[in-house]
Order: structure tokens, then sequence, then C-alpha cells
């Protein structure tokens, strides 16, 4: 009988001593998968979010606003090298001729190696839009069925959502607004009168979940940054420590019922 019991104890000990050794491996890694959780919960949520609203948001016709805007196409006039004859010399050579629509009319945009000139098609400079201008201009390229609500020039664009930048980088432009669902913006060159960007709400919504997917919140277009990284890291490291919790469990399951 004493025999019996002590092969029994000796059976028993080994047993609790793997039970307490595997409770200790998923209380370790349950701290670590909290941890890690309470670090990327927020960016994780940013970027569910983020797809959810990418994949269901309209992106032609709501975010580009195809269903409003009638794009300018300007062909080439055929005496196009007629006008560059009133270019004043010393210039140096040509690198590109782009025929443009604008608030002034047909244009020529010319590119060389001292930056960018403004010609009319017919020849001589482009004249500077005003507001009426830029306000008969956006009119023409606005198909929607909402009143134009103001033309303004604005010195510096503001940024939306507080990390938004409808432009980029780009200030001194006019401005068209029109009341809309979407509220769709027109931004016009204040140089050329030329379209630069149609904007709305959607856009701006689109772009802030953009930024926060990126975490680029400034540019917005810098996908390899350093705290993307880190943060593709930690995302790693919590479904990593998850699937090990899942599998510990599993482990502690099957050896009950067997």
């Amino acid at each position: 009988m004493g025999h019996a019991a002590r092969a029994g104890g000796n059976g028993t000990m080994p047993r609790i001593a793997t039970r307490r050794n595997a409770m200790s491996l998923s209380a370790r890694f349950f701290r670590w998968h909290r941890w890690v959780g309470y670090l990327i919960a927020v960016q994780v949520l940013a970027w569910v979010l983020g797809g959810l609203l990418f994949a269901w948001l309209p992106f032609q016709p709501w975010v580009k606003g195809a269903d409003v805007l009638s794009k300018p196409q300007q062909a080439l006039p055929a005496d196009w090298p007629r006008a560059l004859s009133t270019l004043a010399p010393g210039r140096g050579p040509l690198l590109s001729v782009q025929s443009v629509a604008t608030a002034s009319g047909p244009a020529l945009k010319l590119l060389d190696v001292q930056g960018e000139q403004w010609l009319s098609a017919t020849g001589g400079e482009l004249p500077w839009p005003d507001a009426g201008a830029v306000e008969r201009y956006a009119r023409t390229l606005y198909r929607g069925d909402a009143a134009l609500q103001s033309v303004q020039h604005l010195q510096q664009v503001p940024r939306r959502m507080g990390i938004v930048r409808e432009l980029g980088e780009r200030n001194g432009v006019w401005l068209a607004r029109f009341d809309d669902p979407l509220q769709t913006r027109l931004y016009f060159d204040a140089r050329s009168g030329e379209l630069l960007a149609l904007r709305n709400d959607a856009w701006v919504v689109y772009d802030f979940f953009w930024r926060l997917h990126v975490m680029d919140y400034e540019g917005g277009e810098d996908f390899n940054n350093a705290l993307l990284r880190g943060a593709a890291i930690a995302a790693l490291g919590l479904v990593l420590t998850g699937l090990t919790l899942m599998g510990l469990a599993l482990r502690r399951s099957w050896r009950r019922r067997s």
C-alpha cells in the first residue's frame, strides 16, 4: 500500500508542475498581449475604420466629384507656333508646350529653363483672372444642381479636420464654393485661372483617414515612415501573442479531455 501511494504521488507531482508552468507561460503571454494591445489599440481601430471607409465610400462619384465636374479639355491650336512668336527673347529653349483651358480663356502653358510662362492661345501674355472670370468659368465646369455660394481669393488654404491639406503646400488660389450636400469646392490657379482640384467634404474625410492609415500626418504620402513601421511591428506582436495564447488554451483543453 505504501509503495502504491508513493508511486501515485510521484506521477502527480510532474503533472502539477507542468500545469503550473503552462499557467505561468499563459500569464506571461497574456501580460505581453495586454500591454501591446494598450499600445496599438487606437491605431488598429484607425486602420479598421479607414479600411471600412475606403471600401464603402463611393470613390469616383463622391470623393473625386465625378458626378458634378465636367473636366476641362483644350486641344492644342493648329497655329500655336505663331503664338510663340510673341515670346520675349533670351529665356532659353522650351521644354514643353501644353494647351490649357483657363478662366481667362484658352491658353498655352510653357515650361522652359527659367520656369513657367503663360500665353493666350492667340499670342500675348495671358491676363490674370478676376473674381468674375473665375465665377463664369466655375459655372461651366460644375454640372450639379446646387447654386454657386461664393468666389474668393485665398492667400492661404486652411486645414480641415486638423491635419487635412486640400492642396498640399500650394497657396494663393481662387476658390469657388457650391452649396450641394458634399459642399463642392473648386480651386483655381491665381495666375492663370487653371482648375487645380475639386475638393469636398467626402474627400476631406477620406484624406483624414488615409493620413491616419499611413500615419503620415503632414504630407499623407509617406507610407514607409518610422511610425508606421513601428506600429506594424507592434501589431504583429499583438497577433503573435494572441495566437500563442490561443495555442496554450487549446492545449489545456485537450489535456483536460484526455
